[in-house]
This record gives structure tokens, C-alpha cells and sequence, in this order.
């Protein structure tokens, strides 16, 4: 069974150690992810013994008794057609488990829910357009009806969190496919690259994340108040009452914004800052904002090279040259609060590329950023889903987890921050009054240096990089990338 908080660093860790929790169910498992693929292989040796894949598992805890409910985010199926379609996917996985198992919708619901929050009539009529020209030219979207008013479900469910007998809580930044699955220190090729950091607990916040997913289509309906979970942080929202000119829902928690911009103010010496997207300008101020007021404090920020869609895949749509864009501004509006004192890095697998590309950086292939991790000092750790964007801070449904316990934190830092180096970190790299600079430094000399002669994956992460596909868009929302 997990400590109070075991910090799970990669799928290496965390799959093996989420299907052990689950082997352990006794009466109920009850889940939601934005992905969740019964095909993902197994990982642990105890559930190698039972099957192959979690369709297997899933099916083992069935003729146990267990109950199990899932709930996959489902997405727009026009602005997000391969999303929806690996939605429906998973729920004709359910079906079929239904089938070989004999379980009846007592034990066993699978379903997918789409955020009910919809665009209003205005924004449905401007963006129309684009819509239309989708549809006529993507051939996943060749089953639309051509010219019939999109629905534009801006928001979307984007935690990912399980439950095993209200007592275990799994939760973090990680989905279950095999693409999410990476080692720890990650020998896949860069397009199959995915740190990320999950988290497994005991305690009340188990029984309160369980509440939180049975009432989801409530609240997220605005039919009912959010549950009190004094142990979980949240990101909610709801459709609007007027909706009519708003792209927008209503917000209504924004529990992991405030913790954060919390954890700047109350910050003495050190932040570090891990996340796929820093591109919120409340986010970016409230950094700049603490930086000001105290000349000691400092900021380690670990971000990806360049964002997935663009590194691995050359998407240049509007939403990924509007998200460069913002995430530009958001990293000047720090970078004029902290000057010299922040250090933003990025992680490169430690050998030669073949070819510079978008991909690469350093001479080195990328690896991929997924985690959301905030550290402050030795007194704070925030661990969940939710990127440090406008969406994930107001739109999308979010969990995460925090924690002040001293025994806590000690071992979070420690597991957290050695995970991008190859040796053991020395005293001054990991006190949180004097490791910047020892950071700062091995960092640059990592940039410099070929992949061999490296201490550790991080290089300098490079602030104009992509700016030929940047594109801003004023008087667009932030918040919709």
C-alpha cells in the first residue's frame, strides 16, 4: 500500500504502482481521465500474472465484486474529432468488458461526458466559418453535417484521478495509453517522450475525489453546488446563465490559481515550477509580482522545448501559434519581474540528434513536458493536472493535491528534483537558499556541452524559439489555449 504521498516520477513508477492499488480494490474503483485505453499494457509484475492488458485487469476486479465506474472526458467533435473518437473508443471497450464479464450496470459503467458548457449563439455564428472549412477539408470530420451551427464545447473534463476504496488516491498529470508510457531516464525516441509526475496517497482527500467525480455532471451542469473537499484543490466551471455572447463558461472554482499565486506571495527563497504550458498572465504576474517585492527570491522553471503538436508533428494551427504567443508574453512578464534570478530550462535526451529540427535543442532530441509540479522552498508542494494556462486555472475541469508536511515535502523535493540529473545531487543543489546557482550553473554548461560529458538532462531552455509561427490575437481570451 502508498505512504501518505508517494511522488511517482514517469509511467516506469506510476502504472506499475496504480495497478498494484487497484489489485488491492475491495469493493470499488471509481476513475476519471481525459484517456483511458483498456489496451495499455501492463506493467507490474502481479498484474502480468493475471493478463496482458488493463482490459484484463479490469475484468479480474469484476469477477472479484468489484465495482468499477469510469468516466472519460469527451471532447468537441469538431474542434477535437481524434479526442472524441478515442473517447467513444474506450466506452466500446466498456461494452465489450460488459460482454465477456456478464456485469450488469450495477458493477461496471464505462461512459464518456462532454463538459456541458457551450459557446453562445454569437460565438457559434463568428467562428462558423472555420468550422465549415474543417469539416469540408479534415476527412475525421467527413460524417459532419457541412453547414449546420457547431455546438463548440470550449471546456473539457482534463483530470486524471482514481479512487480505490475511498481510501487510495491516485492523481496527478497522467493519462493511461501506452504513449504516456516513458522510463525514468527516458531512452524513447523524442516523439515518444512523456515525463510526468502522478501521485498516490491514503487519506480523506480519496473519499472527497470519489464525491467530486459522482457529482460531476451536477455541477459541471451548474445544477448543483460543488462537494467540500478541503483536501483536493479544483478547477471548475459551469455553463453561463446569459450565455448568448460569451465564448466562455462560468467559472466556478478556481481553487489551483489561487493556491498558486498563494505559494509566490508567501515564497522566501525558491520556486520551481515544472509544467507543459506557462502561457496564464495572472500566473506570469503573480511570479513577477513576488519577484519585485523580495530581492532573494528565485525561480527554476522546467518547460518542453517546443510544444508537442508542433515538435513531433508540425501542426502550425491558429490555437498553436496563438499558445507560442502566449506563452512568449507570459515568459517576458517574469522574466521583467526576476531578471538574473530566474533560470528557465528544458530537458534533451543525452545524445546527438541526427538533425536540428523543432524537436531537438542543444544538438539533442526533446524530451516531452507533461509534468505540473510547483515547489516553494522546503515548506510547499502542489501536484496535479493542471497546466499553467488560462484554461486549465478557469476553464477545464482540474484536481490537484498539496502538501505542508515536513516528511512530505522533504522526500517530493528530493524525488522531484533528482529525476533530471544523473548523479546524486550534492547538499548545495538541493537547499533551497543556495541551489539556484549551482543549477544556473551546471545548466548553462549543459547547453554547451556534447550529450556525454553532460550532468544531467536540462539545457537553457531558448526564449525565441518559434517565433516565425507565433501569432497573437488580440482581444482573444488567453484562457482557450
Amino acid at each position: 500500500m502508498p505512504s501518505d504521498f508517494t511522488v511517482l516520477v514517469t509511467a516506469e513508477e506510476a502504472f506499475p504502482a496504480f495497478e498494484r492499488a487497484v489489485l488491492a480494490a475491495r469493493s470499488h474503483l471509481t476513475a476519471g481521465f481525459r484517456i483511458f485505453d483498456m489496451d495499455t499494457r501492463l506493467r507490474s509484475q502481479e498484474a502480468q500474472e493475471i493478463g496482458e492488458t488493463w482490459f484484463d485487469l479490469l475484468a479480474h476486479l469484476i469477477t472479484k465484486g468489484i465495482r468499477i465506474d469510469l468516466t472519460v472526458s469527451d471532447f468537441d467533435p469538431d474542434m477535437a474529432a481524434d479526442l472524441h473518437a478515442m473517447s467513444k473508443k474506450t466506452v466500446e471497450q466498456g461494452a465489450a468488458l460488459a460482454r465477456a464479464t456478464g456485469a450488469d450496470a450495477s458493477q461496471l459503467r464505462v461512459r464518456m461526458h462532454l463538459h456541458p458548457a457551450q459557446a453562445g449563439l454569437l460565438p457559434r455564428i463568428l467562428l462558423a466559418p472555420a468550422v465549415f472549412h474543417r469539416r469540408r477539408n479534415d476527412p475525421a470530420l467527413k460524417d459532419r453535417p457541412s453547414f449546420s451551427l457547431p455546438p463548440l464545447h470550449p471546456a473539457s473534463h482534463h483530470q486524471k484521478v482514481a479512487v480505490v476504496d475511498d481510501e487510495t488516491l491516485y492523481i496527478g498529470g497522467l493519462d493511461l495509453n501506452d504513449r504516456r508510457y516513458d522510463t525514468c531516464d527516458h531512452t524513447l525516441p523524442a516523439h515518444m517522450s512523456w515525463s510526468d509526475v502522478q501521485v498516490l496517497l491514503r487519506g480523506p482527500a480519496a473519499r472527497e475525489a470519489r464525491e467530486h467525480l459522482e457529482s460531476l455532471d451536477e455541477v459541471t451542469a451548474g445544477r448543483q453546488a460543488p462537494s467540500r473537499a478541503p483536501h483536493l484543490l479544483r478547477t471548475l466551471s459551469a455553463p453561463r446563465r446569459l450565455q448568448l455572447p460569451f465564448l466562455s463558461p462560468r467559472i466556478l472554482l478556481s481553487e489551483i490559481e489561487q493556491a498558486h499565486l498563494t505559494a509566490f506571495r508567501q515564497a522566501r527563497h525558491m520556486i520551481h515550477i515544472e509544467t507543459q504550458f506557462l502561457r496564464s498572465s495572472r500566473i506570469a504576474e503573480g511570479l513577477a509580482e513576488a519577484a519585485t517585492r523580495n530581492a532573494d527570491l528565485r525561480a527554476v522553471i522546467v518547460l518542453p522545448g517546443t510544444p508537442q503538436e508542433l515538435a513531433y508533428e508540425e501542426h502550425k494551427g491558429l490555437d498553436v501559434r496563438f499558445g507560442i504567443a502566449r506563452a512568449r508574453s507570459a515568459l517576458k512578464t517574469v522574466r521583467h519581474g526576476f531578471g538574473a534570478r530566474l533560470l528557465v530550462a528544458a530537458p534533451v535526451r543525452p545524445v546527438m540528434a541526427a538533425r536540428e529540427t523543432r524537436a531537438t535543442l542543444a544538438g539533442s532530441p526533446l524530451i516531452h513536458v507533461h509534468n505540473k509540479v510547483l515547489l516553494v522552498d522546503d515548506s510547499y508542494v502542489l501536484i496535479g493536472s493542471a497546466n499553467l494556462n488560462g484554461r486549465s486555472m478557469r476553464w477545464d475541469t482540474e484536481l490537484a493535491v498539496e502538501s505542508r508536511d515536513p516528511v512530505t515535502l522533504a522526500a517530493a523535493r528530493r524525488k522531484l528534483l533528482q529525476h533530471w540529473w544523473f548523479d546524486p545531487l550534492p547538499s548545495e543543489a538541493m537547499d533551497c537558499q543556495q541551489s539556484f546557482d549551482w543549477w544556473k550553473r551546471e545548466i548553462s554548461l549543459n547547453g554547451s556541452r556534447l550529450p556525454k560529458n553532460r550532468t544531467g538532462y536540462l539545457v537553457p531552455f531558448a526564449v525565441d524559439r518559434n517565433t516565425d509561427v507565433e501569432q497573437d490575437l488580440p482581444g482573444v481570451t488567453e484562457n482557450i489555449v
